[in-house]
C-alpha cells in the first residue's frame, strides 16, 4: 500500500499540493484508515507528505530554496564520495591483498555505473523520458557506492525520492533529464580510468549547472 501511494506521487499522479482526503482515498485503495494513515506516516518522514493541523495530509511541493538544499546536500555527499573514494584506493595501493579486495568490491559498481549510462543513452534514443531520469538515479546512486558507506547511500536514496517531488513540479522529464547524459558519460569514463578526484570536480560543477537549471525551471513556473 505504501509503495502505491508512494508512486503515485513519484509519477505525478496526486500532485505537489494536493490534499489527500482520507475517506475518498481509503475507498479508492481499498483499505481501512489506520491503514492509510500509517502509509502517511511513513512518506511523511520520506518527506513526501506534510501534515497541516486542522487541514489535513498534502503531497509536498518544492520551490527554489529546497532545490538549492538538496542539491548543497548532494554535492556534499557526492563529491565526497568520490574524493572518498580516491582516499580509499590510495590506502591499499601499496598492499595487493587489500587492493585486490578492494577491486572484487568496485568490480559490481563500476558495472553498474557504466551500464546506468548505457540505459540512458538506450532511453534517449527511444524518447522514453522518464527511463532516462530512472537511469540517471541509478548512476549518481553507483557514484555513491564507491565510498563504501552505507549511511551515504541511505541519505543520496531518500534525496532522489525527494528530488522526483521537484521534477513532477515542472514541465516535461526531458527537459530535466537529457542535458547530463554526456556529463554522465564523462563523469563515467574518468571514473573507470581510476581518475576518482578530478570526477569529482567534474561532478561538482556538474551539480552546480544542475541546480541553476532546476530552479530556473521552477522560477518560469511560478
Amino acid at each position: 500500500m505504501v509503495d502505491r501511494l508512494r508512486q503515485s506521487v513519484l509519477d505525478g499522479l496526486r500532485r505537489p499540493g494536493d490534499r489527500l482526503d482520507e475517506t475518498r482515498l481509503g475507498r479508492e485503495l481499498g483499505v481501512s484508515r489506520n491503514t492509510l494513515r500509517e502509509a502517511f506516516r511513513v512518506l511523511a518522514h520520506e518527506h513526501l507528505l506534510e501534515h497541516r493541523p486542522h487541514r489535513g495530509v498534502f503531497v509536498r511541493r518544492l520551490g527554489a530554496r529546497e532545490a538549492r538544499d538538496v542539491y548543497a546536500t548532494r554535492r556534499l555527499l557526492e563529491c565526497g564520495a568520490l574524493r572518498e573514494a580516491a582516499v580509499r584506493a590510495a590506502e591499499v595501493a601499496a598492499d595487493p591483498v587489500r587492493a585486490q579486495r578492494l577491486h572484487a568490491e568496485w568490480v559490481p559498481v563500476l558495472a553498474d555505473v557504466g551500464g546506468a549510462v548505457a540505459a540512458g543513452e538506450e532511453a534517449r534514443a527511444t524518447g522514453e523520458w522518464e527511463a532516462v531520469g530512472t537511469a540517471n538515479g541509478r548512476f549518481h546512486l553507483a557514484l555513491a557506492r564507491l565510498a563504501g558507506n552505507d549511511v551515504v547511500d541511505r541519505t543520496l536514496r531518500g534525496l532522489l525520492t525527494e528530488m522526483r517531488l521537484l521534477f513532477v513540479d515542472v514541465a516535461g522529464a526531458r527537459a530535466v533529464h537529457e542535458p547530463y547524459l554526456e556529463d554522465n558519460a564523462r563523469i563515467a569514463a574518468l571514473v573507470a580510468a581510476g581518475e576518482l578526484v578530478r570526477a569529482a570536480v567534474v561532478l561538482e560543477e556538474y551539480l552546480l549547472r544542475a541546480e541553476r537549471h532546476l530552479v530556473g525551471l521552477h522560477a518560469s513556473d511560478s
